[in-house]
């Protein structure tokens, strides 16, 4: 398939915006509907119309979330064109991201999608599952924001914002209830603590459900939820000028790691609800964060500033095995424990026809491992007996500490009262220092392979820079053409248990990224309909793979080059006053150039597709509000999600697919005749879809299993608001 040039994206777009804007000139049609809702974004670390912002970005409102019944990051997935977000992952809170093509499949490395939670970076995929309430917005910005952000993001950024407490006394509760022994409680309080000066907030959520699929060996059923989260915030606004936020999270999750579903099940039969493993899925993660956002205005046109962090999470023990079946093959015992610290500094400016953000940032994290990996050491998978000195472990014992610096920089000139210029720039500097003690054992204690011991340390640097041009072709119709450089700090393989794996450095991952977009809103604002249209060529890109020839072993490496480009339809329309509709159409075409020895020497993934990485997702919901003669009002929610099939290994076997497959969620609220109180029925994968969401298939030692959706949930929540 040829590629798709940057001249094509722009003539392309250039001709839609032409449309467009000849469209929005044409007198508007009447109706009884109202505008939709104007959306207000801070993507540009400034209060902007979302239509005014030439980045492409997926905003979900307070209004959207709840119609949509959306309470957690995975329950996002598939509403956002050419973002995957795992629909099972190896924990509950924990969360896998692909955007555009490029994801972390392995949720211990670095992220390429950086989440943040009111401004906070979170350093690791474990514990990035984050479970809603009291939200102000969810915006998810594609492409790099290395000029804009504090931590570099080459694929992107997810931005969670909760509402910051008020002078005004606000409280709300939900009481949920559902099958497989669901419960759901969410609950917040804020207010004033004195007048004009001092206000705070307090938010609670409890998550609760039984397991949806059932082991034999271990005869009771798996993969339950155990959620508790906590927020407080306390602001301080003394004076017009200042404004100081400290917040402190924290979350206890006791739900069992993921039990996956083997393909070969004993007599020959087969059910996508039955995992047969021996392992008791036990997981303890404690996390804990806290922040303190301090706001000053140094003038009308400049404002200061900072953001300072400290967080972790300790998760210990954390049990799973690897293969789903009765057999001892692959178990681990894990202890993984994370500490960071980051200090942004940002100075905003505008200033007639320029506006700039400006920033330091630095990040300090301590990764510490402790894997004992469980493997069967005999050559023969079939062989089922287990000794002393065929059946062994891997000990790795490790410590990752980054120190990363960057400034950073983005400034809009306003040319004309159509044309805008954008010019930014980064330069990121970052120490990795690896100190490992890793050791192959078998059950008497010997040591059957390479015992390492050592430290390794890099540092890595780059220059990142962006240049976009935005031209209003109407005051409905904005057109902007975006370049861009995105980068990944290189690292160690916190996985390695040979030396030469462990001291060997995989390189930085680099992007160039070019994209095209317009945002027009039409029919007197009546509908919005937004497209980017983008090119991203990769070098280095990295990967975890395995290796034939270091048996055991996960390799952390780069695959060489890659490229992906694709479109993203967003739209949103109101025809009636009772009637919402909302579509996005992604589409993506994404490929490893040059990727050898992929599944060993000589075996090779050039021009496979990337992981994660559908052709096609759509998505398409509706809010109306019935007309029914009963006291209060109905209001009725349906989305719809599809995407084609898409692979989980870069070698592309049969064994890697998961196919095509659909979702359908739905709600429908009743608000009483006293409007601090709803009641609402929702239901998730209404549909049952049944298809595997992933797979894993390693040759060397038999393994082959999938993953496969929760099953029909429903649940019924009474609402309070105050």
């Amino acid at each position: 398939m040829p590629r798709l040039h940057s001249r094509d994206l722009l003539l392309f777009s250039s001709a839609l915006a032409i449309a467009g804007a000849a469209q929005a000139a044409e007198p508007a049609p009447e109706a009884d509907a109202p505008a939709i809702e104007q959306v207000v974004v801070t993507a540009e670390r400034r209060a902007t119309d979302l239509q005014k912002t030439a980045i492409a970005i997926s905003a979900f409102s307070q209004q959207v979330l709840a119609d949509r019944k959306i309470d957690s990051i995975r329950d996002l997935s598939g509403q956002i064109p050419n973002l995957s977000i795992s629909r099972v992952t190896i924990s509950h809170t924990t969360q896998t991201y692909a955007l555009r093509g490029v994801g972390e499949a392995d949720p211990i490395q670095e992220p390429v999608v950086a989440v943040y939670v009111d401004d906070v970076y979170a350093p690791r995929q474990i514990g990035s599952m984050v479970e809603f309430n009291d939200l102000e917005r969810i915006e998810v910005l594609r492409g790099p924001q290395g000029t804009l952000y504090g931590r570099n993001s080459s694929a992107g950024a997810l931005r969670i914002i909760t509402r910051d407490p008020g002078q005004s006394l606000r409280a709300k509760a939900e009481v949920g209830l559902g099958n497989y022994g669901a419960v759901d409680v969410r609950a917040l309080i804020e207010g004033p603590l004195v007048t004009d000066k001092l206000s705070g907030s307090l938010s609670y959520i409890h998550h609760r459900r039984d397991g949806v699929t059932f082991d034999p060996t271990l005869n009771h059923d798996v993969n339950r939820i155990d959620l508790d989260a906590f927020r407080a915030k306390l602001r301080w606004t003394p004076t017009d000028r200042l404004d100081a936020l400290l917040t402190i999270n924290a979350l206890r999750d006791r739900s069992d790691t993921r039990s996956y579903v083997p393909v070969n099940q004993p007599g020959g039969a087969f059910r996508d609800d039955r995992s047969y493993s021996e392992v008791e899925p036990v997981q303890d993660l404690d996390q804990i964060s806290g922040s303190l956002r301090v706001q000053y205005e140094l003038s009308d046109q400049l404002k200061l500033k900072s953001i300072t962090a400290y967080g972790g999470f300790n998760l210990n023990p954390v049990a799973y095995d690897n293969d789903g079946e009765a057999a001892l093959i692959q178990k681990n015992l894990i202890h993984y424990n994370d500490q960071y610290v980051t200090q942004e500094l940002q100075l905003n400016g505008e200033f007639g026809d320029v506006t700039f953000t400006s920033g330091l940032f630095y990040l300090h994290e301590r990764f510490f491992v402790q894997r004992d990996g469980y493997s069967r050491r005999n050559t023969l998978p079939t062989d089922p007996v287990v000794t002393p000195t065929n059946y062994g472990f891997a000990r790795a014992h490790n410590i990752t500490n980054t120190n990363a610096y960057a400034v950073f920089g983005e400034a809009t000139w306003k040319a004309t009262d159509r044309l805008s210029l954008t010019g930014g720039l980064r330069w990121t500097n970052e120490e990795k220092d690896f100190v490992f003690d890793n050791k192959v054992l078998n059950l008497a204690g010997q040591v059957v392979g390479q015992s390492i011991a050592g430290q390794a340390d890099k540092t890595f640097s780059a220059i990142t820079p962006k240049v976009s041009a935005q031209y209003q072709w109407s005051d409905d119709v904005l057109q902007y053409v975006t370049w861009s450089k995105g980068f990944k700090s290189g690292g160690f393989d916190n996985r390695a248990t040979r030396l030469d794996l462990a001291t060997r450095p995989f390189a930085p991952e680099n992007v160039d990224s070019y994209e095209t977009g317009l945002k027009t809103e039409l029919f007197d604002r009546r509908a919005r309909l937004n497209l980017a249209v983008f090119y991203n060529d990769y070098k280095d890109l990295q990967v975890s793979y395995s290796d034939p020839a270091y048996p055991g072993n996960s390799i952390r490496g780069n695959a060489g080059k890659a490229h992906t480009y694709g479109v993203e339809l967003e739209s949103d329309v109101r025809p009636t006053e009772r009637l919402g509709l909302q579509a996005s159409v992604g589409y993506l075409f994404a490929v490893y150039d040059k990727y050898r020895n992929a599944g060993g020497v000589g075996v090779n993934a050039d021009g496979h597709r990337l992981l994660n990485s559908p052709r096609w997702n759509l998505s398409g919901g509706l809010t109306y509000d019935v007309p029914v003669e009963i006291p209060g009002s109905v209001r009725l929610g349906l989305n719809a999600q599809w995407q084609s099939k898409t692979y989980f290994n870069a070698l592309q076997r049969p064994q890697d697919e998961a196919p095509s497959q659909g979702f359908l969620n739905g709600s429908i609220t009743w608000t009483a005749p006293d409007p601090h109180w709803a009641v609402q029925l929702s239901g998730r994968n209404l549909l049952k879809s049944d298809k595997p969401v992933s797979a894993t298939y390693t040759p060397a030692t038999g393994v082959f299993y999938r993953n496969y959706p929760d099953p029909r949930t429903f649940l019924v929540t009474l609402k309070y608001a105050l």
